[in-house]
């Protein structure tokens, strides 16, 4: 019996798909065969986005064959690499795709922390240098830089991002599902304080250079 299909969130396309296994990819623990339960890896690729991933679970194996496969962990988590346009600062780009980085092998903390960073590096990219965190995000609203929906997100992103370098995490460690919460929040920061100031400016610089290119003609 081979490894069957397993029902799991893809960590490259983030839906919750069904994940179809890749032939001569079982790798169990090494040793002599033996029936029972064996760790081990297995290979799988999205139905949807046809990227591939591995899983780490338990082998259920009976006269020296596989019968089922139990998975306990999926990687990644999350994209390895995450582009963003060039209207995002290098500087805060660098800080966003470490975040992403940390959420794909499991660093959630690290990944809190990196987004609570790009927050305050948005604010200050934008002039808004003094006070805390806190008045930073309500001046980037006031500022008109944000509506208040993604202030909002970027006050949640600020709470847990505390709550990480303050150690509050240590008893009740963040799921792999709050932390790529927070990083979609902190990517609607991005895209309301850059990404979509920027695609509009696009627009109306193309908008503008088409109107001149028929007047003059």
């Amino acid at each position: 019996m081979t490894v069957e299909t397993q029902n799991a969130r893809c960590g490259w396309c983030r839906h919750k798909t069904v994940m179809r296994p890749l032939k001569e990819t079982t790798s169990m623990n090494e040793g002599p065969p033996y029936d029972g339960d064996r760790p081990g890896w297995q290979g799988f690729r999205c139905s949807g986005c046809d990227m591939p991933s591995f899983a780490f679970g338990i082998f259920e194996v009976m006269s020296g064959h596989v019968q089922a496969f139990f998975p306990q962990k999926w990687y990644p988590l999350g994209p390895l690499v995450r582009d963003y346009p060039k209207s995002v600062p290098e500087s805060i780009t660098k800080f966003a795709i470490e975040a992403h980085g940390c959420l794909s092998v499991g660093h959630h903390q690290g990944a809190l922390m990196c987004a609570r960073s790009v927050i305050e590096a948005s604010a200050k990219a934008k002039g808004i240098t003094s006070g805390s965190l806190e008045k930073k995000i309500d001046a980037l609203f006031t500022g008109g830089f944000i509506y208040e929906h993604v202030k909002e997100a970027a006050h949640e992103i600020r709470h847990m991002g505390n709550e990480a370098a303050h150690g509050d995490l240590v008893d009740d460690p963040i799921s792999s599902e709050e932390a790529y919460a927070v990083l979609e929040l902190m990517d609607m920061v991005l895209d309301g304080v850059f990404i979509s100031p920027g695609k509009a400016a696009a627009q109306k610089a193309a908008r503008a250079a088409k109107k001149a290119q028929s007047s003059g003609a």
